[in-house]
């Protein structure tokens, strides 16, 4: 006797004997031949039962496998009751769990996604979210990004995330978008990714999706107001429109989060900017560091690691002092006796105009600072003699005003504010260095005494961090030699004291070539080693820990005079395209990144 001998069953066979098999289960299902478990679903009018086979529905659905192997009574009844669920959906459930085919449509999509996640049927769960990402609309996405969020279908959640925040301004209108709960819609409007024309659009948002609410979530307002990022917004547009707003002019808070605003702009102060970034979608200009020296202006941006040559300054500059202000920046020419102005968006300089000239200015070893919107002109030497006058130049009315004196003349001095305060640090007269420690009160328009340096000095760099000021480096040698100080010292206000701050670990730059709050973050750029004086590093000191870290490196850039921080314009109008392929075509060294 023989017999037949049949090889492995191909792949192909076997899906197919899989269908064959699964077709003939259904049969029986509809027919309801051997079925051994009851789903009573729906309730009232939309009650009714469907039967089906314990091991189909095991097999394909761990929340019926549990149901049914446990010593619950369904497992003893056969019977599993589920009344929040509609016939409808239940019988496309069953369908798919029979032959693994549904139809999605815009009807049911929603419902197969809550119910596939509900029996733990991931395949379903993934046909239905994928049939909607595929389908957003304006009226489907804010019901998709919250069903992705609920049901953990992390695709679908960022397909939705990313239609919302591009078609944003579409939805207010919407009742989807006006049904938002106050935290929902502070994440949006909170978020960098949101695509606008402006924060103008995300003021009208929050007033539209305020309007019919009631007192107790209008009385939250600030809330979300504060999310709306009013330095860039247009003044005109500020007090035209948000300050005479009811829920702005009726709430102290808020009124005072405008006005804080723009006295941040209004000081052009680039430090508002640098703290509050733009949306992604309103980025016209990149965040960086400008160093001079000699000849050159050399641009550095943190998000690259890379320098880029600007346009060179116009005359061979030694030893100035450099500051920003509304956007540009401010160096005193000692040769021309101007102030030299460099404008961003052009990469251009020129002087300012009109000029105090004819001996007015001591435009040599003066120092420059910005405050309170003006930029101020302090100390320095006229002739021979070494003075005390403060001048200001206001940027918005183009015009110089003389100011009030310091009580002690100088030159080589460090002037450093906040937004309060100004502080004139240090310097020399014709035969000594000095200790002196002045600070101006806009209030009364005067100068007084502090408390002294601990060691005298000049052209050393301060910061101001939570109102403290920070000193670092600086020459304590005379006129003819630089000997520099590797020293920190730091100023408390409220104490009235200079405190040494010895540093730990690496050392404080044995020369400093200028210091800058930078988004928070205290920027050094100096040299860390006496052998190598030339070799410029730039060090992020950590206030609170009193360490530093390297952030830079820059080789090749000999004797910084100056660095102060700017936005260069990047693509986007014809003018700041230009500037960009000019950045673009004259990088100087390119590092790691941060």
């Amino acid at each position: 006797m023989s017999f037949l001998s049949w090889g492995p069953m191909q792949e192909s066979d076997m899906q197919q004997f899989c269908v064959e098999m699964m077709k003939r289960l259904d049969l029986q299902r509809r027919n309801e031949q051997f079925c051994d478990v009851v789903l009573e679903v729906g309730s009232g009018d939309d009650q009714t039962c469907f039967k089906a086979h314990r091991i189909v529905l095991c097999a394909g659905s761990p929340f019926f496998y549990n149901a049914l192997n446990s010593d619950m009574k369904e497992k003893r009844e056969g019977v599993i009751r589920l009344e929040n669920t509609s016939k409808a959906v239940m019988e496309e459930l069953i369908d798919y769990l029979y032959t693994g085919h549904v139809d999605v449509t815009q009807h049911n999509a929603f419902d197969l996604l809550e119910i596939a996640d509900f029996f733990v049927i991931p395949s379903l769960k993934d046909v239905s979210s994928k049939f909607i990402a595929g389908t957003l609309s304006s009226y489907s996405c804010l019901r998709a990004y919250y069903s992705a969020l609920k049901y953990h279908c992390t695709e679908l959640h960022k397909e939705a995330r990313n239609f919302i925040c591009t078609h944003f301004m579409s939805l207010v209108e919407l009742e989807d978008f006006l049904n938002l709960s106050l935290e929902e819609l502070e994440e949006w409007i909170s978020s960098d990714e949101l695509i606008v024309k402006g924060e103008e659009d995300v003021f009208q948002a929050i007033v539209k999706w305020l309007e019919g609410k009631e007192c107790r979530e209008r009385e939250r307002f600030f809330e979300l107001f504060r999310h709306v990022r009013l330095v860039y917004m247009s003044r005109n547009y500020v007090f035209k429109e948000v300050v005479p707003h009811p829920l702005v002019k009726n709430d102290e808070t808020c009124t005072a989060f405008v006005l804080e605003a723009m006295k941040d702009v209004s000081s052009g102060s680039e430090e508002c900017y640098f703290a509050q970034p733009p949306r992604n979608c309103l980025k016209t200009a990149e965040d960086c560091l400008v160093f001079t020296d000699e000849t050159r202006t050399i641009c550095y941006l943190p998000t690259e690691n890379r320098c880029y040559k600007l346009t060179d300054q116009p005359e061979n500059l030694y030893l100035h002092s450099m500051c920003a202000s509304y956007g540009n920046l401010y160096v005193n020419n000692a040769d021309e006796q101007t102030i030299d102005r460099y404008d961003p968006v052009t990469n251009s300089w020129a002087p300012v105009i009109p000029s105090l000239s004819g001996g007015q200015v001591p435009f040599r070893s003066v120092a420059l600072v910005n405050f309170q919107g003006f930029l101020y002109v302090i100390g320095g030497i006229k002739g021979n003699e070494h003075v005390n006058s403060v001048y200001r130049y206001s940027p918005d009315i183009n015009a110089w005003q003389e100011d009030a004196p310091m009580s002690f003349s100088r030159s080589s001095l460090s002037a450093v504010a906040d937004k309060e305060t100004m502080y004139a640090i240090g310097g020399r007269t014709k035969d000594q260095l000095l200790d002196v420690v002045e600070r101006f009160d806009p209030k009364t328009n005067s100068w007084c005494k502090v408390a002294s340096i601990l060691e005298k000095k000049r052209y050393c760099h301060a910061i101001i961090l939570r109102a403290k000021v920070f000193l670092f480096g600086g020459f304590t040698s005379s006129v003819h030699t630089l000997v520099s100080s590797d020293n920190i010292e730091m100023y408390d206000p409220i104490s009235n004291i200079w405190t040494a701050i010895q540093s730990t670990c690496t050392s404080a730059p044995v020369r400093c070539f200028g210091a800058l709050n930078f988004k928070g973050a205290v920027l050094v750029a100096g040299s860390w080693n006496q052998e190598s004086s030339i070799n410029l590093l730039l060090r992020v000191y950590d206030v609170d820990k009193n360490e530093w870290k390297t952030c830079a490196h820059f080789p090749r850039i000999i004797y910084p005079h100056a660095m102060a921080p700017v936005r260069i314009p990047r693509d986007g109008d014809e003018v700041a395209s230009e500037n960009s392929r000019h950045l673009a075509t004259s990088p100087l060294v390119s590092r790691e990144k941060l």
